[in-house]
């Protein structure tokens, strides 16, 4: 239960994703039921830090908003007293990023994305998850009833360990599955997106819709033929085939639901197909933050350009938010731990499902059986979770092995091993040192039977 008062601190890890912090402040603004309160702003590049504190200095002026805003180096000192914290951060940044991609090509694997699985997820998890269980250790310290907001990924990894390991109450948000069903609802029903009702359920970036509504009528019998005539079949052709062959739509598009599927990344296939979303060259996502950065850099340096961010991002945070606060009942997709939500799929593994909120906090709806062959996958993920973040905890290299043994992508791999060492190779400076260690012990022996 948050306190009423509705005068609130919240403070934002990672805040150098300047236009992501600023489009999350925008909708705190525009939520009635925050009165005001405390905008702390935590990132470890100096720069990026006041840039982005005085962008959302002048946000919060030009909306005439109750809230003092404020920078931190240190995320410790900014967490007491806190209610909500934002987490948004990567560790190593958009460069380490890239990296993994570059590694995992040379080994024959390629990522659409890399940030959820394939060996780009699992090396991000062993990166990541160390950084979070250390935030969440001093909020308990510090501000215990706080809730953790996560949109860091691979979001299933970092939800998992933050309710497996800690004490601290959190949830994982991704916009994909919403933002799906309302591309279905305008592109492809010709309907508002208000129109379509929904329900979903999976693992992060893949989940599945159950149940499709408009006005009441069940429209999931229509939906194949609607893709059709729309044309939006070809827009998203690895979706529409997973469709065909599971019974089931899956959610956030093609970019993300192809990975988990590594025939789909083959190279042949690609050129053969010539899917939208091949390996990631970054071209797209540099473009993509690119433009985000003229529209934070016209608040920051024309002082125009500020209703963008106060028009509602998207995201659903403040929809949580005024549950906890009001008591106001919603209904948001969350990633939570499975206790029998989804009744084949192992209790313990992450899912994603709708959740109630209230004052209380959150109730995660059951699902019920998935199709076999979808809780079959997902469950497999799931257990490659389990695996990555334990290894990311307990600094167990067999662990990370097995995760990649696990993951499908690593099929398209001639070496697991000798990916996963380069990939600790790369890391070795934003990992625990126990990882160096262990790729000196395979340096030793020739990269065991590999080299």
């Amino acid at each position: 239960m948050v306190n009423s008062t509705n005068q609130l601190k919240f403070v934002f890890i990672g805040a150098g994703s300047s236009f992501f912090t600023m489009r999350l402040v925008g909708d705190i603004l525009g939520e009635q039921s925050i009165e005001g309160g405390q905008l702390v702003l935590v990132d470890l590049n100096d720069s990026l830090l006041e840039e982005t504190k005085n962008a959302v200095t002048k946000l919060v002026r030009f909306a005439k908003g109750n809230f003092e805003v404020s920078l931190q180096k240190d995320y410790k000192e900014a967490l007491d007293g806190a209610n909500f914290v934002f987490l948004t951060f990567a560790t190593g940044g958009y460069e380490r990023w890239k990296k993994d991609i570059e590694v995992c090509t040379k080994h024959g694997v390629l990522q659409s994305v890399g940030d959820t699985i394939g060996p780009g997820g699992i090396i991000r998890t062993l990166r990541t998850i160390p950084v979070v269980l250390d935030i969440a250790a001093e909020m308990e310290k510090r501000c215990p009833d706080a809730w953790i907001i996560n949109y860091s990924n691979p979001e299933g990894a970092v939800c998992l360990a933050i309710q497996k390991y800690t004490k601290i109450k959190s949830f994982g948000l991704c916009h994909g599955t919403p933002d799906t069903a309302s591309w279905i609802a305008k592109e492809v029903f010709h309907v508002d997106s208000e129109k379509l009702e929904y329900r979903a359920a999976g693992i992060n970036h893949l989940t599945w819709f159950t149940d499709l509504t408009i006005d009441g009528t069940n429209v999931y019998p229509q939906l194949l033929e609607k893709l059709i005539q729309s044309g939006m079949d070809k827009e998203e052709p690895i979706s529409t085939q997973l469709f065909r062959t599971y019974g089931l739509y899956p959610a956030p598009g093609d970019r993300h639901v192809g990975e988990f599927f590594p025939f789909f990344l083959k190279e042949r296939v690609l050129n053969d197909q010539d899917y939208e979303w091949k390996n990631n060259d970054f071209t797209v996502v540099d473009g993509w933050r690119s433009n985000l950065r003229q529209l934070f850099d016209e608040v920051r340096l024309k002082n125009s350009g500020y209703e963008k961010f106060l028009e509602g991002s998207g995201e659903t945070a403040t929809h949580f938010i005024r549950s906890l606060v009001t008591g106001e009942t919603a209904t948001e997709m969350v990633n939570t731990i499975n206790k029998g939500y989804i009744e084949n799929i192992s209790d313990g593994v992450i899912v994603e499902l709708p959740t109630f909120i209230d004052r209380f906090g959150l109730h995660p709806q059951k699902i019920g059986r998935l199709p076999d062959g979808i809780a079959y996958k997902c469950d497999t993920l799931g257990r490659e979770y389990l695996l990555a973040v334990e290894a990311a905890v307990t600094n167990d290299y067999s662990k990370a092995l097995q995760a990649m043994y696990l993951d499908p992508l690593v099929s398209n791999c001639d070496y697991p091993e000798l990916l996963l060492l380069d990939l600790i190779k790369e890391n070795r400076d934003v990992l625990h040192q126990a990882w160096s260690s262990c790729t000196s012990d395979l340096e030793s022996l020739g990269g065991r039977a590999y080299l």
